[in-house]
């Protein structure tokens, strides 16, 4: 279960212009959510996204997390995303990380540029623990035009995570009755914000597949 870099209490946008930045799970249908149920060892993978950008030819961010909670995926942790590798071959330059932080740069080799919206970069990241609510940001985030100039600048991005054992809905570090039952009672609701964390597989409601996710994860703990 691999999930590419980031979203806010669900997403937080910052708006610069009619431009904005976000954080999202790009593993789900759904972006925004709170809640990322996994088994241990399993990588949470969010996304760097781009909305409503005209003529960017290059863009760095910096990267900041809580390192005794999330590390760093041993292969593969860093890597680009389409929105201006779509456009041309581009330089990409993640500084070499310091636990709990990276700096990423990407700049188009060619005198071209990209505009719209898509992922930027993908960050996937292994939790050191579960039952946890941890923060992720992007500062110092810029966008540039093919003449060095800034097309956009932003307020620094914010997700607030809650991760826990896949089928603990109840944050008590076992799956037990109590889990299946809690999942089982709410069948049949979509999902307003309040419920989402009995929604196990994000798809915006609760139904057999959420009840089915519980029951077979029945006796799991962590430690």
């Amino acid at each position: 279960m691999v999930m590419p870099l980031l979203a806010a209490v669900a997403t937080q946008r910052v708006q610069a212009q009619s431009t904005a930045i976000s954080l999202v799970d790009s593993s789900v249908p759904l972006t925004g959510h709170t809640y990322f149920y996994i088994k241990f060892g399993a990588t949470i993978n969010l996304t760097l996204y781009v909305t409503d950008v005209t003529g960017a030819w290059g863009w760095t961010a910096n990267v900041t997390w809580d390192n005794s909670v999330l590390q760093l995926a041993p292969t593969g942790s860093i890597t680009e995303g389409p929105f201006l590798s779509n456009s041309g071959q581009t330089l990409f330059l993640p500084t070499p990380p310091t636990p709990g932080n990276v700096e990423l740069t990407s700049t188009l080799l060619e005198n071209t540029s990209s505009s719209g919206s898509g992922a930027l970069a993908y960050i996937a990241f292994v939790p050191q623990t579960l039952n946890v609510t941890t923060t992720i940001t992007i500062s110092g985030i810029r966008m540039w035009n093919t003449a060095g100039q800034d097309i956009a600048t932003f307020a620094p991005v914010s997700k607030t995570i809650v991760i826990r054992l896949l089928g603990d809905v109840n944050g008590d570090d076992k799956v037990d009755i109590k889990d299946v039952h809690l999942v089982a009672a709410a069948y049949g609701q979509l999902v307003p914000p309040a419920a989402e964390y009995l929604d196990l597989n994000h798809d915006g409601k609760i139904d057999i597949k959420d009840v089915h996710i519980a029951a077979a994860q029945y006796g799991a703990h962590y430690p």
